[in-house]
């Protein structure tokens, strides 16, 4: 499932397919700890983190090869905040990558949702950083979950927890700017899903809920996630950006709202589709035999959700 370059490095590409891969391994707790620890351990050895520089405060860091997500640094006069930390061993990384743009303590770190590759470090911070999250993070957490039926072995440590959450949303007033955490309201990519508006420098860290890699979205089912609920969520977040904001994804290339815009379109577009093919009486199974209209196979090849995937993935969705 793992798609490799010449150099036999992971691509950027499919570092969302960790978390699609453990469907695999859901029935077999230790199977799934083993591959979560393993994609980590290689993430931790091989991860280089690249920095572009946003705003007069805010940079994004990118990982090359692509094993965990994009982070966002908010560094200034108060102090740094960072959107994600991906896992434990990436976590030195991590530190040292943020010091080359600040030095000192990281003082907020911010979480976009609660699976392994982008809240998986926190316990890395928690015992310098105040952690920020969507009251369903520390739920999950509190599950000892690393996404969906995928489990901790063991309890995640008190300093991995957030400690500031909300329902909403939240606005830190942070490096002479409001720094604006929002919850849209429904279920998307997880039940937990927030993006990090940065107002004054006009960039959005929009977690898991874009992650622009060309294909379509993987939904968290075990926790509630929704394909509509992501549509949704996107809708709204289109409503607050402009043709100037810069869109950091949760994987993938910095973003325009054009780009975002088109994965939101070919989302509702493929939703509106399979809707009219349930109404009209097809079967699941017919629907994931025939298919989606050509137009749309692109997308269909992409790294995280298959079209038979996507396909399951909304008509669940359209049964909640």
């Amino acid at each position: 499932m793992i798609k490799e370059n010449s150099k036999n490095r992971i691509r950027p590409a499919c570092l969302c397919l960790a978390i699609a891969a453990l469907s695999v391994t859901a029935a077999f707790p230790a199977a799934a700890q083993s591959y979560i620890d393993d994609w980590a351990k290689r993430a931790g050895e091989q991860i280089v983190w690249h920095q572009t520089q946003l705003s007069d405060t805010v940079y994004l860091l990118l990982p090359e090869p692509g094993l965990a997500g994009n982070l966002a640094v908010s560094a200034g006069e108060d102090g740094i905040l960072i959107v994600d930390d991906a896992m434990m061993p990436v976590v030195p990384k991590i530190k040292a990558a943020v010091a080359k743009i600040q030095e000192g303590r990281i003082d907020f770190v911010v979480n976009s949702h609660y699976h392994f590759d982008h809240a998986g470090g926190n316990a890395g911070f928690g015992a310098d950083s105040a952690i920020v999250a969507h009251a369903n993070v520390r739920k999950r957490l509190l599950e000892n979950r690393h996404a969906g039926a995928n489990f901790s072995a063991t309890p995640f440590p008190a300093e991995a927890l957030p400690i500031v959450t909300f329902n909403e949303s939240v606005t830190l007033h942070w490096n002479g700017e409001a720094i604006d955490v929002i919850h849209f309201g429904n279920p998307a990519h997880t039940d937990g899903d927030a993006a990090i508006f940065f107002r004054d420098s006009n960039v959005v860290h929009a977690g898991d809920q874009f992650p622009n890699l060309g294909g379509y979205p993987y939904i968290d089912r075990d926790v509630g996630g929704s394909a509509l609920g992501l549509r949704d969520n996107m809708a709204q977040l289109l409503e607050i950006v402009d043709d100037d904001t810069q869109i950091i994804p949760g994987h993938g290339p910095l973003a325009t709202k054009a780009d975002l815009q088109k994965y939101h379109d070919y989302v509702a577009e493929t939703i509106d589709y399979i809707d009219r093919q349930k109404s009209a009486g097809k079967s699941l199974q017919d629907v994931q035999k025939d298919g989606l209209p050509e137009k749309y196979a692109p997308y269909g090849n992409g790294p995280l959700s298959p079209e038979p995937v996507w396909i399951g993935y909304v008509w669940a969705s359209l049964d909640d």
